[in-house]
């Protein structure tokens, strides 16, 4: 499974774990090009760290388009 299917994933199941809302705001600001306070992936426990990092990867890349779509709609049906 790909990191952007696995943030998926994880924002659904657990949508208000305080790693899932820093991965949200990650999203949110790739997504929109805004700025994004780095601390909060530090603060993040070390696997969590290592899949924002593989994020941060996959969406350089520009892979999966499909998958940051639908991570997108995620977080507008949450903001609404």
């Amino acid at each position: 499974m790909n990191t952007l299917k696995k943030i998926e994933k994880r924002l659904l199941k657990n949508p208000d774990e305080p790693a899932s809302l820093i991965f949200k705001e990650l999203i949110r600001a790739l997504h929109q090009g805004e700025s994004f306070n780095l601390k909060a992936i530090y603060d993040l426990d070390y696997n969590d760290f290592e899949l924002a990092l593989a994020v941060l990867k996959d969406w350089r890349l520009d892979r999966f388009t499909k998958t940051k779509e639908r991570l997108k709609e995620h977080l507008d049906a949450r903001a609404s």
